[in-house]
């Protein structure tokens, strides 16, 4: 199972390198903490939900009559593949599909990766008071749309022992789409108490992950894979006999690269679920090595162009070359990028712009003009509007804001998300000049 390099591995020969690609079956299935730690997630209830949505939702049976203050939840596992089926049932319309794609920063080509068929890719939760005041909720287990056969459980609080959150948790069977059928699986989910006060709130946790073995070069390799993320990223480590946390610097995301040996190796999902993988591996020696071009550090920068929207003239990533760039994907929509702004006027008037150039990637929510937006923010330096025509920033798969890079005068990014005054600090201990002061 990906342990012999003859397995599902094919091999060319490019110019003075070779690449490689195996397919990698994920097939251990752990139930406890995963390597991202102790996450849990919020939803809404299903009162919250706008008309439009709740068309997609399943229509419950059974709803228990017995309880007090009731709420009924969808926990949406895979969001593309959801609003996508529905989508093409013609439940939702196409204007809704692209607005929810849009909203969730997901790529139409990705749709390959779909499947038109409807797939249970959720999870039915009703919670409320029994007539002793404890909190009540039931799962749909078998994800049957009816609540009859589905046991009811008392709402637990602040669960944090790997058994108890285990042991407090519901096997839920789920389907996915593994780019050529749709499968079954099961997801274990521990539904806890969010928040305080008498409104009933949910946390929904997913205590499982699956793992794979791979050898590359001399060493064997675990990769791991959470059992719910809304991203697909695996976790690649050399193998040893226990974990709990991985660092986040052991993180990939569909795409990127990691080093291994000197060879770089790019990740591939072929499944939804992440039970299948592929891995592609470009062996170098080291006077022909090619550093790949991704949004990660120790990587080529991807280009990023477009129209200054301060003064209409056209700025890019590759005319500073020779220079620091700090990148800032930012949106309207966002305090706490408006509140980092303060920290970037700051650099920006304090480093000498022959070493540092700034530029900033807005995305603009609602009916807004960015460029009186900007002269509110007292915002001086260059932007570009995500959506312009011009605008390319292909390769930086923005899902969560704000996202910085530091690029170096190569053109390398050596550092993602400086927040607050690292962006300074970086700088200072980078040596970076300073503006004259008259």
């Amino acid at each position: 199972m990906g342990n012999d390099p003859d397995i599902n591995q094919k091999s060319i020969e490019f110019n003075s390198y070779k690449i490689s690609s195996k397919v990698i079956e994920l097939d251990k299935v752990v139930k406890g903490i995963g390597p991202n730690g102790h996450t849990s997630l919020g939803i809404a209830s299903r009162d919250l939900i706008g008309e439009e949505e709740l068309k997609g939702y399943p229509k419950m049976k059974s709803l228990p009559d017995s309880l007090i203050d009731m709420k009924e939840y969808l926990f949406v596992l895979n969001d593309f593949q959801f609003f996508y089926q529905n989508y093409k049932q013609g439940i939702y319309s196409k204007e809704f599909f692209l607005k929810k794609a849009k909203g969730n920063r997901r790529k139409l080509k990705d749709t390959i990766r779909l499947s038109d068929k409807k797939i249970k890719s959720t999870i039915s939760v009703v919670a409320g008071y029994a007539a002793d005041s404890t909190v009540v909720y039931i799962v749909d287990a078998n994800n049957n749309n009816d609540y009859s056969d589905d046991t009811p459980r008392v709402l637990l609080d602040n669960v944090m022992k790997e058994d108890d959150i285990v042991a407090n948790s519901e096997s839920v069977d789920i389907e996915y789409y593994d780019g050529e059928t749709i499968k079954k699986d099961t997801q274990l989910v521990m539904i806890t108490k969010s928040g305080n006060g008498k409104n009933i709130s949910l946390s929904f946790r997913f205590p499982q992950y699956r793992y794979g073995k791979v050898t590359l070069g001399k060493n064997d390799y675990l990769i791991v894979a959470e059992s719910m993320t809304f991203n697909p990223s695996i976790f690649f480590v050399k193998d040893r006999p226990y974990f709990n946390i991985l660092d986040q610097k052991f993180k990939i995301n569909p795409s990127q690269y990691l080093e291994i040996d000197g060879n770089y190796v790019q990740y591939t999902p072929l499944s939804q679920n992440l039970d299948k993988i592929k891995l592609t591996i470009s062996y170098t020696d080291q006077e022909s090595k090619i550093i790949p071009v991704s949004n990660q550090v120790g990587m080529f920068a991807p280009e990023v162009s477009g129209i200054n929207i301060l003064n209409n003239t056209k700025i890019s990533l590759k005319e500073h070359r020779g220079k620091y760039v700090f990148l800032d994907f930012w949106s309207t929509a966002c305090p706490p990028c408006i509140m980092e702004f303060t920290k970037i006027r700051a650099v920006y008037d304090k480093f000498s712009e022959k070493e540092i150039a700034i530029i900033g990637i807005a995305d603009v929510a609602g009916n807004i003009d960015l460029k009186d937006f900007l002269a509110d923010e007292n915002v001086t330096w260059p932007n570009i509007h995500e959506e312009n025509p011009s605008t390319i920033m292909n390769g930086y798969n923005i899902n969560l804001y704000p996202t910085t890079y530091l690029v170096d005068p190569n053109g390398k990014i050596i550092a993602t998300n400086l927040r607050w005054d690292d962006l300074n600090n970086k700088l200072e201990l980078l040596e970076v000049a300073k503006k004259t002061v008259p």
